[in-house]
């Protein structure tokens, strides 16, 4: 009897799992040769690469049955994009001395600025220091409106302080006319400024950029607030108390930018799969598409970045799974989403939950998919997400009637704000990345520090699918749970709670 009853309770659990065969490592390494071949030139967006592969991804979700979900009968969501370069700086810190006004020396090795257009000057722009610049946007405007601001970057041991890049925002939003980061760390600051030098893509959105942004030395801010009379680390200490505010400090800037500007369009891809009731919620299974393209010099004998584990699997993952749920009928609609420019900081992301007009609060779940062919096996999952969604007890009922095992430990936790699922988080909306390869550590360590965002991430030999392979039938494990109202009836998830102390993501 208890055999019968534990049987019953699966069926119920998964009811179409006798519809589809099981996705193989053969179905998805197709789809990774081709995405991550040569012809493909490593997706990077705004080039022929990136119309290849959203193409492919369109073809492929038609192919299986899926319909555009964009609102129209396009598959693709325009997603505005721009690339800056710094090209030359002027910068002359000055005070007030003894009714006259003396410069402050400052080495430009110690300071990197952009601007967001061509060619930008600030003229006696009075500095003012925010801390963390995490007050609300109405209270720090009237004294930071049109000044130049120095904030910090690190971390705080404050729980309301959220992460840099909501910060930044914050503070332009707020009306900063520059925005100079603090990077205390010598060796961090040396490994910024260099990725700070090179190409910078973020979505090209009007007063997503302040009209001056750059990163400073800790010893360039201690010697410029230092002529006001203040000692760095005491505000430095400051910004970690309840009641700070931010000061205006008797220090001007002059300031001339010079920035190489390329604005261009890149593109999410959007599909659907229609439910039956679509009153009870949806789904949405996401991977990025993006890679890096051309990341060597044009004298290497391998130029290109082709990124068959980041993100080829992921995206193979995302077409297979539609295909088996496309041939299933599901109570809620069920959404697949291929993102742009997660590289660069989760931007084609960004830009859905901010501006596609989706109904985000319908969402029951969401699913990432990234890195995925890492593990030679997919016993063991990590749960990137776990013990900050809501839906964990469903995940380990899925993972019970699977037969896998999931990693209870929180290392793939330091991943969770690097994923384009971390974006759905913050909008409250309950999302995961649920994978093998972040419970394999060896493995993904060997990945990490070998092939990964390099020319040897290719579809070759050393790819590992079984892990992938095993992946992707959970997340149609995870289609068909949720799908269903029988299985899972919430409409929406719990509370979210967010580790506000996890690291940033910084994406300068």
């Amino acid at each position: 009897m208890r055999i019968f009853v534990g049987f019953a309770a699966l069926l119920l659990l998964f009811p179409y799992s006798g519809h589809a065969k099981d996705i193989t490592e053969a179905d998805l390494r197709a789809h990774i040769e081709i995405l991550a071949s040569d012809d493909f030139g490593g997706r990077k967006p705004g080039t022929a690469g990136e119309n290849k592969t959203v193409n492919y991804i369109a073809t492929q979700w038609q192919k299986a049955g899926l319909h555009p979900a964009t609102g129209s009968d396009s598959w693709y969501m325009p997603v505005a994009l721009i690339d800056r370069i710094p090209l030359r700086q002027m910068v002359k810190f000055s005070y007030p001395k003894r009714k006259q006004t003396a410069s402050i020396r400052v080495d430009n090795d110690q300071i990197v600025l952009r601007g967001a257009v061509q060619s930008v000057n600030l003229s006696n722009a009075q500095i003012v220091y925010v801390g963390y610049g995490n007050l609300p946007e109405e209270d720090m405007a009237p004294i930071i409106d049109g000044k130049l601001v120095f904030m910090l970057m690190g971390s705080s041991k404050r729980e309301n302080i959220s992460d840099y890049r909501r910060r930044k925002a914050n503070v332009i939003a707020a009306g900063a006319s520059g925005v100079i980061t603090v990077i205390s760390d010598n060796s961090r600051f040396e490994r910024s400024s260099r990725r700070f030098r090179r190409a910078s893509t973020g979505l090209d959105w009007e007063k997503r950029h302040a009209d001056v942004e750059g990163i400073v030395s800790r010893a360039v801010a201690d010697k410029i607030f230092d002529k006001a009379g203040l000692d760095f680390t005491h505000l430095y200490l400051d910004a970690e108390q309840e009641g700070f505010r931010p000061q205006t400090i008797d220090i001007y800037a002059d300031v001339s930018v010079e920035t190489l500007i390329r604005s261009y369009q890149s593109h999410n891809v959007l599909g659907k799969i229609a439910g039956s009731k679509p009153e009870s919620g949806a789904i949405l299974f996401l991977a990025h598409w993006d890679h890096l393209g051309e990341c060597r010099s044009e004298h290497a004998a391998d130029r290109i970045c082709n990124g068959a584990v980041d993100n080829a699997s992921g995206i193979a993952l995302l077409i297979e799974t539609a295909k088996r749920l496309a041939k299933e009928q599901m109570d809620r609609d069920l959404y697949f989403l291929a993102t742009t420019a997660e590289e660069s900081g989760l931007l084609g992301a960004s830009a859905f939950v901010e501006s596609s007009g989706f109904p985000l609060g319908h969402l029951v779940a969401v699913f990432n998919a990234d890195t995925v062919a890492v593990s030679p096996t997919g016993k063991r999952i990590a749960v990137v997400g776990r013990g900050h969604a809501g839906l964990d007890e469903d995940i380990e009922k899925i993972a019970q009637a699977e037969g896998r095992e999931i990693d209870t430990s929180d290392k793939a936790n330091a991943f969770l704000k690097r994923q384009d699922g971390y974006m759905f988080l913050e909008k409250d909306i309950p999302a995961y990345m649920i994978t093998s390869a972040f419970a394999d550590q060896a493995h993904l360590n060997l990945f990490l520090n070998g092939r990964y965002h390099d020319v040897g991430d290719e579809a070759d030999e050393g790819l590992l699918l079984g892990g992938a392979a095993a992946d992707a039938n959970f997340h149609v494990a995870l289609g068909r749970y949720f799908g269903s109202v029988d299985s899972f009836s919430e409409k929406s998830g719990p509370k979210i709670a967010i580790d506000r102390k996890l690291p940033d993501r910084v994406t300068e």
